[in-house]
């Protein structure tokens, strides 16, 4: 990432996302196929943001921001056309679902040691039954240990990987119990 300062979700997004629409063009390899459809985790401003890049780019590919609720789930996806809302659809909310999870698992498959060794380190490890795995796992699928805390013991019971006992723990440490 070349991104500096501050952080700057937008600037990121569009920097990364523009590196994989420029291998678009290549004649092999894994980001040589086009996409039938990008999904970006954010909203509006995610999505403008995301659909200027493919614009700028010269690609016309579907684009839909994937907005979150309180508890850090996905509500909603948003496209040019407006917000479709998929909470009430569980076919389609359990699809998404599983879309950001093999996303935080490749994620965290290709963290570099140094990311790694301050996953390690999480206060979520001082918790019975919890390592640094499993550590990382949570945070991934809540995107942080704020939205972790929100969460109830049910949901975090419901992250591939984590038995009903891990969420138990997870929840009474975090709630202070």
């Amino acid at each position: 990432q070349t991104v500096r300062g501050t952080t700057d979700d937008y600037a990121s997004m569009r920097e990364a996302l523009a590196r994989r629409v420029a291998h678009l063009s290549d004649e092999e390899g894994s980001f040589s196929e086009t996409p039938d459809l990008i999904l970006v985790d954010g909203g509006r401003q995610h999505l403008e943001t995301a659909l200027s890049v493919m614009e700028e780019a010269g690609f016309d590919i579907p684009v839909a921001g994937m907005i979150k609720d309180g508890d850090h789930r996905t509500r909603a996806l948003v496209t040019e056309s407006g917000e479709c809302d998929i909470a009430g659809d569980r076919e389609v909310f359990v699809f998404i679902y599983r879309i950001q999870e093999e996303i935080h698992r490749f994620t965290l498959s290709r963290m570099t040691n140094a990311k790694r060794k301050t996953v390690r380190h999480s206060s979520l490890e001082k918790i019975k039954g919890i390592g640094p795995s499993k550590a990382a796992t949570l945070l991934a699928a809540f995107g942080g240990l704020s939205a972790l805390k929100k969460a109830t013991e049910e949901e975090i019971a419901e992250v591939k990987g984590i038995s009903e006992s891990d969420a138990k723990a997870v929840f009474a440490a975090l709630a202070g119990r």
